[in-house]
């Protein structure tokens, strides 16, 4: 069964402070359930992939192997569907490609 995963993450630009979360919908837009994860200090992008990663175990601790991720940071999308996954050095970069790769 597919379902809708919608992520986000923000990070204030004084104090870097950030945080991330979004929701599960089923494929008629119920909804199943929505998370959040304070993160501390870290980079907008870093921010976006914790929100994915959150969603993507969240999903799968419910029993959902299959999701269209929707994220509003292109780059991320970016990254995340190329056919080569390379090794960027960001560590949620490779534990994101990692999660999608084996489930």
């Amino acid at each position: 069964m597919w379902v809708h995963l919608f992520s986000d993450g923000a990070v204030e630009r004084a104090t870097r402070k950030a945080s991330a979360g979004g929701a599960i919908r089923d494929m008629e837009g119920n909804w199943i359930v929505g998370f959040n994860h304070f993160l501390g200090n870290c980079t907008p992008f870093e921010a976006e992939l914790y929100g994915i990663l959150d969603g993507i175990l969240v999903m799968l601790k419910k029993g959902y192997k299959r999701a269209t991720i929707q994220n509003d940071n292109l780059e991320v999308i970016k990254v995340l569907i190329e056919k080569e996954m390379k090794d960027s050095g960001i560590t949620i970069l490779r534990r994101v490609q990692r999660t999608m790769r084996s489930e």
